[in-house]
């Protein structure tokens, strides 16, 4: 089958390349449409994954509206002319318009509620909405496949990852020295346009998170926005690709980013996730394992480090990260079955499977 798979975030170049790799295995061949932001081409060149440019990120609302227009010619045309049978792509609305257009299925993976406007422009033109089981938006019950699981097991599960210790000696750090790995967030993603008032959002709550976190923990900062000066002896200056190798070793991660507070929880690193704009999949690995706590404030995320920094997690973690990945599916097999057995997968299950 000829299939294309869409990436528009650094993020879905990981969720979507063991999948690519299973289905090419088996024989079927896999285009990537890639859309122009941060490091997603750097990150399809370092995994050797060919693409075909079909737009770029705009991170205002207007430049958005316009270019959903552009961006789906680009993505019709290139499907077109290379007779795509199916599409697959992490809730983008290029693929779902073009499927509709084609009259072939697409397939949608999602994990967000609040990606209010892409989901809109997105899920009624999908055959198959697939979130894990934690997922608490409304989705059409005759197209949502749910799986046991979380989007960043289709990266970092054991099947796929085994973090390289070799980026300890790249960055300095000594194999029993504790650090904390801290993310700053651009809230420009089409799910942010609409939230104000981040807790991270100026220097100096910035800085006073890194000083708080410097009284236990060498801290090393991610950054998807320019930073000045003063931050300069704490910013990570490593090869995208090696970032999970560097997480999987940290003591503690903290930060706005939502997916880095996942991949810390699937990884077995504890988590603290500052932000006021909650994540369903987030709130699960918190209640159910344990793994991390959100912070709705600068102090309450501090007085958890504080916590937390006393404590030896590792161990505990560890153990927590064993339950977790005992109660999940192989996400990315699971995926790749579900096209494989498409479409009498989802007469099978009537869009309810849970990947077991």
């Amino acid at each position: 089958m000829r299939l294309s798979v869409e990436v528009g975030h650094p993020a879905h170049v990981h969720y979507w390349r063991n999948v690519i790799n299973i289905l090419r295995t088996r024989g079927h061949e896999v285009t990537v449409f890639a859309r122009e932001k941060e490091i997603t081409i750097k990150l399809l060149r370092a995994y050797g994954l060919k693409y075909e440019t079909v737009g770029r990120s705009r991170p205002v609302l207007l430049a958005k509206a316009i270019g959903v227009g552009i961006d789906d010619l680009r993505v019709l045309r290139a499907a077109h002319s290379k007779g795509i049978e199916l599409l697959l792509s992490t809730g983008i609305p290029g693929s779902a318009h073009a499927s509709r257009v084609l009259g072939v299925p697409h397939i949608a993976l999602i994990d967000t509620e609040i990606a209010t406007l892409g989901r809109l422009l997105t899920e009624p033109f999908s055959d198959a909405v697939c979130t894990p089981e934690c997922f608490q938006g409304r989705i059409d019950p005759a197209k949502h496949i749910r799986f046991r699981g979380y989007l960043e097991l289709m990266y970092l599960h054991p099947a796929y990852f085994r973090p390289d210790p070799s980026i300890l000696d790249a960055v300095g750090v000594t194999r029993d020295e504790r650090y904390a790995v801290v993310r700053f967030s651009s809230w420009n993603s089409s799910h942010d346009l609409r939230r104000t008032g981040s807790i991270l959002g100026s220097h100096k709550a910035r800085l006073d998170l890194i000083r708080g976190l410097a009284e236990h923990y060498r801290v090393f900062v991610s950054s998807e926005i320019p930073l000045p000066s003063a931050f300069e002896p704490f910013c990570l200056q490593i090869p995208p690709e090696r970032l999970h190798d560097f997480l999987a070793f940290a003591s503690l991660y903290v930060g706005e980013g939502a997916t880095m507070a996942s991949e810390a929880g699937v990884l077995g690193v504890p988590w603290i996730y500052v932000s006021q704009s909650p994540r369903s999949y987030l709130a699960d690995q918190e209640r159910r394992y344990g793994l991390g706590r959100s912070a709705g404030s600068l102090d309450e995320a501090l007085s958890q480090v504080n916590r937390w920094s006393n404590q030896g997690t590792r161990a505990e973690w560890a153990r927590k990260r064993e339950r977790l990945l005992a109660d999940s599916v192989d996400v990315s097999r699971f995926m790749a079955d579900l096209v494989d057995e498409w479409p009498e997968h989802t007469a099978a299950t009537g869009g309810k499977g849970h990947g077991g």
